[in-house]
């Protein structure tokens, strides 16, 4: 029972991605963003907010620290890094395995780091 559980999540994981890609298109390239929803840069914004403290100071460095990252990657590599970063975060084995250990996929989250690292450098 809990195989199939732990499928059903990594299953409704992909429908809601998909369901969040299809209602909110990615808008012309603004600015150096490559597509990036304006929902994804709040997303991110108030995430950082959220782990860097709740200031105007924060707000302007979190803002520049995706802008760095949505200069660096185009959104669909953004959006299967986040995917593949939430994929690697479930329990258990199977399916979802391949998220974890497999080369491409651990070679693809170390670029996105690496890319989040420096853009703290520059905006932290």
């Amino acid at each position: 029972m809990r195989s199939r559980k732990r499928t059903c999540i990594g299953a409704c994981l992909w429908i809601a991605l998909a369901t969040v890609a299809v209602a909110d298109p990615p808008s012309p390239d603004a600015g150096g963003r490559q597509g990036y929803p304006t929902s994804v840069l709040a997303d991110y914004v108030i995430g950082c907010l959220l782990a860097n403290g709740t200031n105007p100071e924060t707000l302007q460095k979190c803002s520049c620290s995706i802008d760095f990252i949505a200069e660096s990657i185009p959104y669909d590599e953004y959006v299967r890094v986040e995917t593949l970063m939430r994929l690697q975060q479930l329990e258990g084995v199977g399916r979802n395995a391949v998220y974890k250990s497999s080369a491409w996929s651990n070679a693809a989250v170390t670029r996105f780091k690496e890319i989040q690292a420096e853009s703290t450098l520059r905006c932290f």
